[in-house]
C-alpha cells in the first residue's frame, strides 16, 4: 500500500506501462468533439431577417443616389437587422461513439499523456484528515485533474476547495476529461479500476 509521504510521486514504468497504445489522432478529435457537442443544450437562437420587427419599406430609392442598392432595414448588414446563418434553437440529435471507440480513444489519450509524462500516481495517505492546506501543497498550483475511486470523504473535502484541481470519478473518466487537463493524477484505487475497466493487464 502507499507509504506516508507529503509529495506526489511520478508513476513508475510498471504503473502506467499498460498505456502504451498508439491511436489515430482523428479518433481522439472525434471523441472530444462528440463530448463537447453533447455537453451543451443547444438552445441558442437568433432572429432571421424575416423575424425581426422592422419596416419592410425600401431604405431609399433604387437609382439616382450614387449609393449601393439596398432593400429593407431587416437585412443582416444593418444594425438591428436579422442574423444570417445564426443558431436556430433546434438541437440536433445527440452524437455518439460505440463502446469500442470510447475505450480505444480513452486508452489512446492516456497513452499519449503517459508518453509525455503527464500522468502521476498520488500518495493520499497524508490526507487522512480534511486539510486543504496540505492538499494545496500536494498538488501545487498547476491546473490538473484528480481521478479518484472509493476514497474517503476526508480526501474529497481536502481537495474540493482547490480552484486549480478538478475531481473526476474513475467510473466516469472519458477522453475529454483527460484532454482538458494539462496533468492527471490517479489515486491507486482509481488506477486499478481504470485498468480493469479498459480490460488491460500489467
Amino acid at each position: 500500500m502507499a507509504t506516508k509521504k507529503t509529495t506526489t510521486t511520478t508513476a513508475k514504468a510498471n504503473d502506467f506501462s499498460v498505456f502504451s497504445q498508439e491511436v489515430s489522432p482523428s479518433l481522439l478529435a472525434q471523441a472530444i468533439h462528440i463530448y463537447r457537442e453533447n455537453s451543451h443544450r443547444g438552445v441558442s437562437k437568433t432572429k432571421s431577417r424575416g423575424e425581426v420587427d422592422l419596416t419592410k419599406h425600401k431604405v431609399y430609392k433604387q437609382k439616382g443616389t450614387g449609393n449601393a442598392r439596398h432593400g429593407a432595414k431587416s437585412a443582416p448588414i444593418y444594425v438591428g437587422g436579422g442574423v444570417a446563418f445564426g443558431p436556430t434553437g433546434i438541437k440536433s440529435a445527440p452524437k455518439s461513439l460505440n463502446q469500442k471507440m470510447k475505450v480505444k480513444s480513452l486508452i489512446g489519450i492516456l497513452s499519449l499523456y503517459n508518453k509525455e509524462d503527464r500522468l502521476s500516481l498520488v500518495d493520499i495517505s497524508s490526507l487522512s484528515t480534511s486539510n486543504t492546506k496540505k492538499a494545496a501543497a500536494l498538488f501545487g498550483d498547476t491546473n490538473s485533474t484528480l481521478v479518484h475511486f472509493d476514497e474517503s470523504q476526508q480526501l474529497i473535502k481536502s481537495v474540493s476547495n482547490l480552484k486549480n484541481l478538478t475531481l473526476c470519478s474513475a467510473r466516469r473518466l472519458n477522453t475529454y476529461d483527460v484532454a482538458s487537463s494539462p496533468k492527471v493524477y490517479f489515486t491507486p484505487t482509481a488506477l486499478e479500476l481504470i485498468i480493469k475497466r479498459l480490460k488491460l493487464s500489467k
